[in-house]
């Protein structure tokens, strides 16, 4: 069982440690990041981080050139915020039903919890990132 856990937290560990996969340096010095997010604030955060790590490992600092984040997907942006926030909320109440509940109650609630993450999952990550930044 030791095994098991310290296999878990060690993975769990180094999945943080994904650090700039998303940075295509450049000759001229400005770098560039694509990557797509579930959310525009999400998108940019991870980016924004991605350059600083990048940066630092020259003891620089991430300076943004250009920041564009552009909504891609047949279904209005309004309707995937909405979306969003139902899936997420399913899920919320199914993980209360499951800790909380008792007999047919928790088991409900993890149907709506997987069910929740499944919706989420399924909406995609329609936001397109793109950053483009100097180290200086």
């Amino acid at each position: 069982m030791k095994r098991i856990l310290l296999s878990v937290g060690l993975a769990v560990w180094l999945s943080g440690c994904a650090h700039h996969d998303d940075v295509r340096p450049s000759s001229d010095g400005v770098h560039n990041i694509m990557l797509f997010s579930d959310s525009r604030d999400a998108g940019s955060k991870e980016a924004l981080k991605q350059a600083r790590h990048y940066c630092k490992q020259a003891d620089m600092v991430a300076y943004v050139v250009n920041l564009d984040i552009i909504y891609n997907s047949d279904t209005p942006e309004s309707t995937y915020i909405t979306q969003k926030g139902v899936a997420n909320a399913v899920e919320a109440a199914g993980m209360a039903m499951w800790i909380f509940g008792r007999n047919s109650v928790d088991d409900a609630g993890a149907a709506m919890t997987i069910g929740g993450g499944i919706a989420d999952g399924a909406l995609g990550n329609p936001y397109d990132v793109r950053l483009n930044f100097k180290c200086g």
